[in-house]
């Protein structure tokens, strides 16, 4: 028997005395351990194949994201629903749809990346936890997730396939339609992706209306050429459509929001030698987003017709070469990335006839970013391996319209540069900054190969974004209603150290990892405080910071038809400067499942046990206000079966909050006017059902 050292030893000891009487007899098995819907094939790092799902209809990639064990979401309406990781969000999670970098149009995120991930039309998402690899760009200390689309390669016998399917959710009244058609041979294809997607306002536990309608339809375009089995050319061009989404957690709705990104690839794989492969990708994406208060609801007031058009547009590229060299494995490669945003807050009478910038709240911000990077894997035995990652960012970030003066007729009116002098004593027109991020990981395999222990440290810099850094949001009569950015922010450097191990066999499987974080330069959204003699204005300002937490899922799998598990999530987040808490951190989330899979018919129970969130800085006048509550906890029950026939049809059908319990996630959001905390209802009790037909 292979010697152990001490701490695997330790974990296979939690392992036996989890699962007593088991270790003399188990059978080990290779395949990845299932929790929930998704797949674990290694630590840290989750699969969710969509053709795999057992849930129902999702409205976005936010909404699917959070399905996920770990991953919690704040939710603003029916739709944008922004996904947290271990208690980050925002950009401190890399999200790439595609391959490509997205970044939304709304300052207040009704649009984060992850809203224009239309579910059905990805194959695949891949969610890397923390700060484990350093491949996909800068940051990413939260994680990384990866939408991705995998078109199978066609032969002389299979030249075509395809899937269309339908859903519905009873509660808010979600339609759903979806068709994935490609065809192609050994030379090339052509798949075509389409999506339409509906719902109106559901209710909550107690039977109120929440506001969340939304229509979205989206299409896509992917030609192939593969001139050889080892080379890939591919173009792909797709365009998202949202309309009349309602947003109860906000002051104002989204009539529009368009979403418009052109792909190229290149993939090579080579034979012999030290070069085994060439990736590279370029992608441009477009946003054009709007917001208003008059539209889709009642304006406060015939002078207070607000409206607020912005643009992101992003650029983006990547090129690696996969190099093999003895019991090496590595990539090196570059990234590139180009952000710019641009936002006005108008003020216009009832009849739209006159027209006054009240805030330029994005004023023309450019964010660039070049980085390079070496990821490297030494197997330096059979159940042994090191994994080392090294990168460096250079990043710039300026503003165009510094000096521009708002021409609002109502009260104060103040530039950007005007409001950046008041709060933080001036107004610089870029800034730069080098950031060096690196990974260091090491992999032990215990127990017959049966377990792996690791352990992994990593320094993962995040530049601020375009809020963080220059949002210029004037309140003409209110200073405390204003938010503004500081330019003058330092980048944020994570330092984190992972521990954990996974076990997986027949019987039983566990997957536990451990983490703490210590944050320089924390980016804290805070509050004023009448510090620069101007109100309480919402403001940025860099702090320390250290966040802790850990993940366990247990599975116990009874016969190879029926499976128990539990999945437990825990993070807390401290500010260690002001000696409080960091607000919008979600609470220990517990799910029990049981689950029955016979290849055609599967049938499952989710017990969801969410704890109070008393941890909170919810007082503007001492903090930053942004929790909305103590929020209480909660306890859901869904229900969930699906049929799969021979002849390629499947049914799932389920019931999600089977009691009708009335509860709200504790992560909120703000208004888009006053920043007022909003938190808004989860819906009451739904049924669902989904068909679909793959040919």
């Amino acid at each position: 028997m292979k010697r152990m050292p001490i701490l695997p030893s330790l974990f296979a000891g939690l392992a036996a005395w989890t699962a007593p009487g088991m270790a003399d007899d188990i059978v080990y098995s290779t395949d990845p351990i299932l929790v929930e819907d998704t797949r674990i094939q290694e630590p840290l790092k989750a699969e969710l194949r969509m053709d795999r799902r057992a849930r129902g209809p999702v409205t976005d990639g936010g909404d699917l994201l959070k399905t996920i064990p770990g991953i919690a979401g704040s939710r603003m309406g029916g739709h944008g629903m922004d996904p947290v990781i271990r208690g980050q969000s925002q950009t401190r999670i890399n999200i790439l749809l595609d391959g490509a970098y997205v970044h939304g149009g709304c300052p207040n995120r009704m649009d984060p990346p992850s809203a224009y991930a239309t579910s059905e039309t990805y194959d695949e998402i891949e969610v890397i936890k923390s700060a484990q690899t350093v491949r996909y760009g800068g940051g990413g200390s939260g994680g990384t997730v990866l939408f991705k689309r995998n078109t199978e390669p066609f032969t002389e016998d299979t030249w075509y396939r395809g899937k269309i399917g339908t859903g519905y959710r009873s509660n808010s009244d979600v339609r759903e339609g979806f068709a994935d058609i490609s065809a192609g041979g050994a030379r090339g294809f052509i798949r075509l992706i389409g999506n339409h997607s509906n719902g109106e306002d559901y209710e909550n536990g107690d039977g109120d209306t929440v506001r969340a309608h939304y229509q979205e339809n989206t299409g896509n375009i992917i030609l192939g050429w593969t001139p050889s089995e080892r080379t890939l050319m591919e173009f792909s061009y797709e365009k998202v459509g949202a309309r009349d989404i309602y947003y109860p957690g906000a002051g104002m709705d989204e009539p529009y929001s368009d979403h418009d990104v052109g792909r190229l690839k290149f993939e090579h794989r080579l034979q012999g030698g030290i070069l085994n492969a060439i990736e590279a990708q370029v992608s441009y994406s477009v946003v054009d987003h709007l917001m208003d208060n008059f539209s889709l609801r009642a304006a406060p007031s015939p002078m207070m017709h607000m409206r607020a058009p912005t643009s992101s547009d992003t650029w983006s590229a990547r090129a690696e070469l996969e190099l093999v060299h003895g019991d090496f494995l590595s990539n090196v490669g570059f990234n590139y990335q180009h952000n710019t945003r641009d936002a006005e807050r108008q003020r216009q009478t009832a009849s739209g006839g006159e027209r006054w910038v009240q805030s330029y709240l994005w004023p023309d911000v450019r964010i660039s970013t070049i980085g390079a990077y070496g990821e490297s894997v030494w197997e330096v035995a059979n159940d042994r391996r090191f994994k080392f990652g090294l990168r460096y960012d250079h990043v710039r970030s300026s503003a165009g319209k510094l000096d521009a003066a708002p021409d609002d007729t109502m009260g104060t009116v103040l530039s950007p540069a005007d409001l950046y002098e008041t709060y933080y004593g001036g107004s610089p027109d870029s800034q730069e900054e080098d950031n060096v991020g690196a990974l260091a990981r090491f992999e032990q395999d215990y127990w017959r190969e049966a377990g792996v222990f690791f352990v992994s440290a990593s320094r993962s810099v995040r530049t601020a974004d375009a809020t963080e850094r220059f949002m210029a949001s004037n309140h003409n009569s209110d200073a405390d209603s204003r938010w503004v950015g500081n330019p003058f922010l330092d980048p944020e450097a994570h330092h984190q150290i992972d521990i954990g191990t996974q076990i997986d066999s027949t019987s039983w499987d566990l997957d536990l990892s451990l983490y703490f974080d210590r944050v320089d330069d924390f980016i804290l959204r805070d509050r004023d405080h009448g510090e620069h003699g101007a109100g309480n204005a919402t403001i940025y300002r860099n702090v320390d910071a250290n966040l802790f937490g850990g993940e366990l899922s247990i599975n116990r799998h009874w016969n190879r038809q029926w499976r128990s598990g539990i999945n437990l999530a825990y993070v807390r987040a401290r500010n260690t400067t002001d000696g409080r808490d960091i607000a919008q951190i979600p609470p220990l989330d517990t799910a029990l499942t049981t689950d029955f899979d016979s290849g055609n018919l599967n049938l499952g129970i989710k017990i969801r046990l969410v704890a109070e969130q008393h941890r909170v800085d919810d007082d503007p006048a001492t903090g930053s206000g942004l929790d909305a509550r103590e929020t209480p906890g909660f306890q859901t029950l869904d229900l969930y079966a699906g049929y799969r026939l021979s002849n390629g049809f499947s049914i799932k059908f389920g019931v999600d909050n089977v009691f009708d319990h009335d509860y709200a996630e504790h992560l909120n959001t703000s208004n888009a006017f006053d920043v007022t905390q909003v938190q808004v209802d989860e819906p009451g009790r739904s049924f669902w059902l989904t068909g679909e037909m793959k040919f």
